[in-house]
């Protein structure tokens, strides 16, 4: 073939390609333009059913399990020189009672019992006082009989610490060699004094002249006098036990008002959260109204019990200051009668009775008699079974349980010595602004942990006012909860999960997702019901309680029933690549699950 020809063929075959691919450009597009050129797909509905279930929405925290308190046991030592422990009944674990030793010290027991005074001085017969009253009454409990409970270290009082000491295995704590001594002495004295006045009779004839009803007169001045003199000392006087009375009267008033006032801003507090605490609805302006005004009443009862229990202690001081005047008028009044009882006596006595110039007379050693008896009963008043101050310790509740012991058998005692928990377990909790406001004391919860495998209700004893405080942060409030059950001992100390149920529907009702209820024109309530498989109808709604996600759902001129499909959300389905793939080379489509033979 020439070069001519050769050409020709080129150009020919040149221009049948060039035909070839603008045919086939024509024919297959790329799957960007199929996509572009493709009409937009359906979207698919996203329904769940609606369900009858009972909510209860609740407010979930963690709370700490421990101790409601700790008390620590101090003792004093000053009196003691060297103090050792010589003895330690009590253990860590161990439980401690009302009349128990806790720790023995120079071989002396420290007596536990329960009162909210501490030990501030030893007691001993003629003490008297408040912390003589928590004795009597502990002894009473203990089954120890005090005498009256009234205050006063008397002979009874002794013998009832008598009667603890030896249960406990110990001597009580008897008069010393010089108060032994010195009850000897003035008994000496008394029995002395009786023999003159005795002998001073006998030779001047019965009585010494002085008629015995003038006798037995003077004598019961001189007794009136000294009781009205005890009963000032001791506070008994009409004027202050009346005040007193009044002013326990005020303060149990003012505490049962202020109980009120409490109750009802707790009331009001509810409501203004949003749950009346009456119906357990949302309240309405008159009923907010009438809350506020039960505050209000409430809060003007305490502002006059706080008036009278003003009044009632200004009474009351006064006459507690008016106590010393009172004693120094009943001090007079018995020397003025024992003076004139001595001046009558004298009046019916013959000075020229006595034996001999210089001797005393009659009356004189009667009045020495006197003198020396009322020394022996103020002797034997302070003299005898007494309770130093570094044997007893008062602790508020028992029992209580030993949580750490400060010495060792052996070891010097000085301070606390030992430490106890309080008699009941509670769990500390915050809870933040929000929840503060639905949450109040008296509520029931529930504690649980998984693990532990506990599970046990508890009530809410205490809610924070305010935020903060302690280790509380600055935006959260603290919250304790006591539990109806016992824990086990595992659990203290742990986090455990507390769940506070807040409100719940009255049984089964319709619920249907949060997202499946929207808002209509109009502002109310709807949800939209698939009818068939591509038709949807709205159904008007009201709403209830809404937790965990859910909403209770009441129809309102139309029909929702349990089972009915509602509309949640739309899904818009694109072709996948699979869709667009083309056959195998073998003209079949692409692989298929295999058939396992279950239809």
């Amino acid at each position: 073939m020439n070069r001519r020809a050769l050409l020709a063929v080129v150009v020919a075959t040149a221009v049948l390609s060039a035909s070839i691919a603008w045919v086939v450009g024509r024919r297959i597009e790329s799957p960007a333009e199929a996509a572009a050129g493709a009409a937009a797909p359906e979207p698919s509905l996203i329904t769940v059913p609606v369900e009858s279930r009972e909510l209860s929405s609740r407010v979930v925290v963690r709370g700490t399990v421990q101790s409601s308190e700790e008390t620590a046991i101090d003792v004093s030592t000053a009196a003691l020189g060297n103090p050792v422990v010589t003895g330690l009944p009590k253990s860590e674990g161990d439980q401690l009672d009302e009349g128990e030793v806790a720790i023995e010290i120079t071989g002396r027991p420290v007596i536990v019992l329960e009162g909210t005074l501490p030990t501030y001085r030893s007691m001993a017969p003629s003490s008297d006082g408040p912390d003589v009253r928590q004795l009597e009454e502990a002894l009473l409990r203990l089954g120890y009989d005090p005498g009256d409970v009234d205050g006063v270290y008397t002979a009874a009082t002794a013998s009832a610490v008598d009667d603890l000491y030896d249960s406990l295995g110990y001597r009580a704590n008897e008069p010393t060699a010089e108060e032994e001594a010195a009850i000897e002495g003035a008994e000496d004295r008394v029995e002395q004094a009786d023999k003159a006045v005795k002998a001073a009779q006998s030779g001047g004839g019965a009585d010494g002249g002085v008629p015995e009803s003038v006798r037995l007169q003077q004598n019961q001045l001189v007794d009136q006098a000294q009781r009205q003199l005890d009963d000032a000392k001791a506070g008994n006087t009409p004027e202050l036990a009346q005040a007193k009375e009044a002013l326990d009267q005020a303060n149990d008033a003012l505490g049962a008002a202020n109980g009120e006032l409490d109750t009802a801003n707790k009331r009001l507090e509810q409501a203004t959260g949003g749950t009346h605490p009456d119906t357990g609805e949302p309240p309405t302006e008159p009923e907010l109204e009438q809350l506020n005004q039960e505050v209000a009443g409430v809060q003007q009862v305490v502002d006059e019990a706080a008036s009278v229990k003003k009044d009632a202690q200004t009474t009351f001081d006064q006459a507690t200051s008016g106590q010393t005047q009172a004693i120094a008028d009943a001090e007079t009044d018995l020397a003025i009668a024992k003076a004139s009882r001595t001046e009558t006596f004298a009046s019916y006595e013959q000075t020229d009775g006595a034996t001999s110039q210089g001797q005393p007379t009659l009356a004189e050693l009667r009045e020495d008699l006197t003198e020396a008896r009322d020394d022996l009963a103020e002797i034997r008043s302070v003299t005898g079974i007494g309770v130093p101050i570094e044997e007893l310790v008062f602790v508020p509740t028992l029992p209580r349980k030993v949580s750490s012991v400060g010495v060792e058998l052996g070891s010097t005692a000085a301070g606390s010595v030992m430490s106890l928990t309080g008699p009941s377990t509670v769990i500390d909790s915050v809870i933040s602004t929000s929840d503060r406001k639905l949450i109040s004391e008296g509520m029931e919860a529930v504690v649980e942990d998984d693990d532990l495998g506990v599970s046990v209700s508890a009530t809410i004893s205490f809610v924070a006012a305010n935020p903060g405080g302690g280790d509380v942060p600055d935006d959260r409030y603290a919250m304790r909860l006591e539990p109806n059950e016992d824990l086990p001992e595992e659990a203290f100390f742990q986090s455990l999960r507390v769940t506070i149920p807040i409100s719940s529907t009255t049984g089964e009702v319709l619920v249907v997702p949060l997202a499946a209820v929207s808002a209509g024109p109009d502002g109310t309530s709807r949800v939209e019901v698939q009818a068939t498989d591509d038709a949807t109808t709205l159904v008007d709604v009201t709403t209830g309680l809404a937790a965990d996600g859910f909403v209770e759902v009441r129809a309102v001129g139309g029909s929702l029933a349990e089972g009915d499909r509602v509309v949640v959300g739309r899904e818009l389905l694109l072709p996948t690549d699979d869709e667009s793939d083309e056959t195998d080379s073998d003209g079949e489509g692409g692989d298929e699950p295999e058939d396992d033979g279950e239809a």
